[in-house]
Order: C-alpha cells, then structure tokens, then sequence
C-alpha cells in the first residue's frame, strides 16, 4: 500500500491535518479530497481551499455543490472521477456519515474504478428512519472494505447492519500535544465551553449548574455561536450571572492557543436525546492535550474519550454538574486531572497514535487480517 486517497469536508480546516501529515511522514502518499469551496456554520463564513503539496501530502479541491449542508453536499461528477483515475489510490477512506448523498456518490464513483473504499462514520445512535434509507444504509455499509468507527457504540451500530464487515474504533482526528503547555495566572477557576450553541450541546445545564456555584469565585468563557446563543445570553442574564460570562463566537484555529492558556476546566455538558448522543469529542481531546481538566456528560462517546482521566457526570443532572465543578476548585484534585488527561491524549489521541492506529488497520485491510482494535477498550491496553 503506497497511494491513499481521504476525502472529507472535514479538512478545508488546515488545523484538522495532523493525522494525514502523520501518515504522510510514515511514507504513504496521502491526497487529501476536500470540498473547493465550504461554508462552515461555526465561522459563518465560506472557506476556499486552494491546491497544494507538502512532501508526501497533497490537497486537491473539488467543485462542490449546496456547499455546508452536510446532507445534500456533493462534488461536480467529472471533477471527482478525474480525480479518482488520476491518483489511482490503493485505498480509499470517506470521512462522511452513510446516510449522505457525498458518502453514496464518492462510493459509487469508487466501485466504478475498483478502487476499494474504507468509511469512517461518528454516529452511534439507531435512528428510526424510512424502510428505503434503512435498507440503503445497510447496502451502502455492506460494499465497503472496511468501516472505522468513532467510538464502541458507533462500531456495534455498523455490525448490527453490516455483521461481516471489517471494523476498527478509531477517532477521525487527532491532536498535537504541546511538550510544556502553558497556562496563564488567573483568579478564580477558569471555566470554558467550546461548542455549537444549539440545545442539545447543553450549555443550558451548565449556566444552571454555575447558578448553583454563585458563592464560588469563577468565570466562564463560551467559544462558540449557533440559533441558541441570544435565549442562552438572555438566561445568562436572568440567572444574574451575565457579568462573569464572556461570549467569543466562532473562533478560528489560530486563536484557540490563547483559549488554551486562559483555562482550568473544560466542560461538555452534552444532552443524551433519544435521537441524538455525543457523537464527537474533539473538543475534550483537545482540552485534555493541553493540560486542562474535563468534565464531560454520559452521553455518547464522551465517557470513552475521558475514561479515568476527567470526571463524568450523568447527563442533564444539573447538581452533579455543580458539584464536579466545586471538586475542581480544588487546585491539587485539578493538577492531578490535567496531567492525567495529558498522559492519555499522548497515548491515544495524539496525531502520532491516530495516525498509528489508521494506517494499522489499514494495512490489516489491504493484507486480509482481521483488524487489531476493533474496541475503544482494546486500544487502551
């Protein structure tokens, strides 16, 4: 195996490379496919991605259309099968969900040049869709050569639909990890919440759990923006909470070092919806990587990325929030945390492991062997 080909909207964000730059180093030739023109709801503006080549790594922008829905987002049909017959990948990986038209069309134009294709799908929740989108789903799953899944509960989804096909539980991204992360002084615990501002991410239940905090000395800065941020702003202020809460909006990857600086504690206050749980914990990866504490919610792949190196709260229990915040007031309980998490984003979540893991199973893949880490648990030992 020498030639890979990645395609994902994911990497118009240059931040996000570091597990193909890894891959890159190790020798293969890694194209990256990624939308020519994206328009990111976090930033609310459109991101252009030109042509460029970095040793073994080459990015190549496709004409894409209904650019930023990630449901009906697809590529121009002749700029995609060009690519495809130019590049000749041994292997292909998609980093789109099964249920989108980009995921489909990609895997179509693949099957048509032989080329076999991995998927790497987040989602880990059994939704009730139509008998058409179901079966769809399963044909689509069962074409592949193999399936990377973001977490256990994603990885037992897929064999339920696909039981013969080859699985690993791998995370799309990883991280760089600082050799001496530096943290500015501050009074009072620095509390950050990175994230979309819809309902579901909870940062609802977090403003509750510091209402509940108010004798406590602390401040908390939201980066993020999304359709609930004006409600979330007027509740700040009803909860008499509004002085202590700063609101950044989308912040680029250039200013997330300072974000970094400025922190002790993380939290994901996620919800666990009937529909819907935590299917991306970046943000906690990112946290822990840099030294900073994490408070997460029992929701979807949330426990597995913290594991014993955070502290985990059931979801929506606003006193359990509260208190996990009062723990970590304590700077020795918070300094043992922070290095715990440091310790396991080094081990499993840096560019370097990701990189390690996905070019294992790859290899797993190509040679007929049965793949490795097929569990969050198993890549832990």
């Amino acid at each position: 195996m020498q030639r890979v080909l990645v395609i994902s909207h994911t990497y118009v964000e240059p931040a996000h490379r570091g597990k193909l730059r890894a891959l890159a180093a190790r020798g293969l030739e890694v194209t990256i496919g990624v939308p020519q023109r994206w328009r990111e709801p976090a930033l609310q503006r459109p991101i252009e991605t030109a042509w460029e080549r970095q040793g073994n790594l080459e990015v190549f922008p496709i004409q894409a259309h209904a650019i930023g829905d990630i449901e009906r987002a697809h590529f121009g049909r002749r700029a995609l099968g060009a690519l495809l017959r130019d590049k000749r990948p041994d292997l292909l990986q998609i980093e789109e969900e099964p249920t989108t038209e980009l995921t489909r069309q990609v895997l179509a134009a693949a099957r048509r040049q032989g080329i076999p294709a991995v998927l790497f799908t987040a989602d880990n929740v059994d939704r009730k869709l139509p008998l058409f989108a179901r079966w769809g789903r399963r044909r689509l799953l069962r074409r592949l050569k193999g399936l990377a899944a973001g977490s256990d509960a994603a990885a037992a989804l897929a064999r339920r639909e696909a039981p013969d096909l080859a699985i690993a539980v791998i995370p799309q991204l990883g991280v760089p990890v600082p050799p001496d992360p530096v943290h500015a002084h501050h009074e009072g615990l620095a509390i950050g919440f990175m994230g979309r501002l819809v309902a579901r991410k909870g940062l609802d239940n977090l403003l509750q759990a510091l209402a509940l905090n108010r004798g406590t000395r602390w401040h908390l800065t939201v980066a993020g923006d999304g359709p609930d941020r004006e409600r979330l702003e007027r509740m700040a202020t009803e909860l008499r909470l509004a002085a202590r809460i700063r609101w950044t909006g989308g912040l680029p990857a250039e200013q997330l070092a300072r974000f970094w600086q400025d922190l002790d504690v993380l939290v994901q206050p996620s919800r666990a919806l009937p529909d819907w749980h935590e299917p991306n914990g970046h943000v906690l990866v990112e946290a822990m990587a840099q030294e900073v504490a994490v408070i997460g919610t029992a929701s979807g792949v949330i426990p597995e990325i913290v594991g014993d190196a955070g502290m985990v709260v059931p979801a929506d229990d606003v006193k359990a929030l509260a208190a996990a915040l009062s723990d970590l007031g304590d700077g020795i309980v918070r300094r043992a945390l922070a290095q715990a998490g440091r310790a396991r984003a080094l081990k499993l979540y840096s560019d370097d492991a990701v990189a390690e893991r996905t070019l294992s199973f790859w290899k797993d893949l190509v040679e007929g062997r049965q793949p490795s880490a097929v569990s969050h648990q198993q890549a832990e030992g």
